[in-house]
């Protein structure tokens, strides 16, 4: 659904990629991530969305509430898609480490498809944004834009029982571990890698990071023109017939990234928080 607009400079269009009602978290909906979005220091005419779930009930949903939202935005769309689903995943096994390859893949399925599905020649920019964020700082879109960086984050935090904790597991810097030949049981993760959150120097509003994760997640549209996108497979140690071990969905962008020569940035002076 569009209305016609003059397609200024600046544009972006940002990606949902979720599954059903439960992702928004609970006692939220739709309306709460149209409000969060609404409470950015952006122009509406500059910002596109594009939704996509695996719930039929809310891409019906989601079809009517356009209505109110059309006039505000140059572009609101809504796929829905389910013939990617991970049999036996649930909201609340999903960080499961068995689980992890099939659900990434999935998760990078999903992305890829609606960002080439939706993705217009104008829009200059993407913002990936999970349905379960809850408070984003209002500048904060426009200081990714401003910033002229190719792909940048900010930090995720949550807050359990009065704590705060990092929530992005996917976002670091570092050697990871590499896998043996007769390790069949292996587990990705750090060898010397340190994530974003515990990096020695957060005195700067911007440090290069190895891997990202896709809580919010800006990408110069351009990036992803060239062929920059989320691998569907492990790309670290793959071989012909044969899967790596590491680098897949968000993880393996930066990977990508690199040989194109664009670099992958933290914004450690900047948080998010997560459900």
């Amino acid at each position: 659904m569009a209305q016609s607009t003059s397609r200024e400079r600046d544009t972006v269009l940002i990606i949902c990629v979720f599954n059903d009602a439960e992702s928004w978290g609970k006692n939220r909906n739709i309306v709460d991530f149209f409000k969060l979005i609404g409470s950015f220091n952006y122009p509406k005419t500059k910002i596109s969305i594009t939704l996509l779930t695996s719930s039929k009930n809310e891409f019906d949903k989601i079809k009517l509430l356009f209505r109110d939202y059309i006039e505000q935005y140059p572009r609101l769309s809504v796929i829905f898609r389910n013939d990617f689903a991970q049999e036996g995943l649930t909201r609340t096994n999903r960080h499961d480490h068995a689980l992890q390859a099939g659900r990434r893949r999935m998760l990078a399925r999903y992305r890829n498809y609606a960002l080439l599905s939706t993705m217009e020649s104008w829009h200059q920019h993407v913002l990936w944004l999970d349905a379960d964020i809850i408070a984003i700082p209002p500048i904060l879109l426009l200081t990714m834009v401003e910033s002229g960086r190719d792909i940048v984050e900010p930090l995720c935090v949550r807050k359990t029982k009065d704590k705060w904790y990092n929530y992005d597991a996917n976002a670091w810097v570092g050697q990871r571990k590499v896998r043996s030949s007769s390790d069949v049981n292996f587990v990705p993760g750090p060898l010397n890698a340190r994530s974003f959150h515990n990096l020695p120097d957060k005195s700067k509003p911007f440090v290069e990071l190895d891997s990202v994760g896709g809580t919010m997640l800006y990408v110069r549209a351009d990036i992803h023109r060239q062929g920059v996108v989320f691998p569907t497979n492990y790309v670290i140690g793959s071989e012909w017939g044969r899967e790596g071990y590491d680098g897949i969905e968000t993880e393996g962008l930066c990977y990508s990234a690199h040989f194109l020569g664009f670099k992958c940035w933290g914004m450690p002076k900047d948080a998010i928080q997560h459900v």
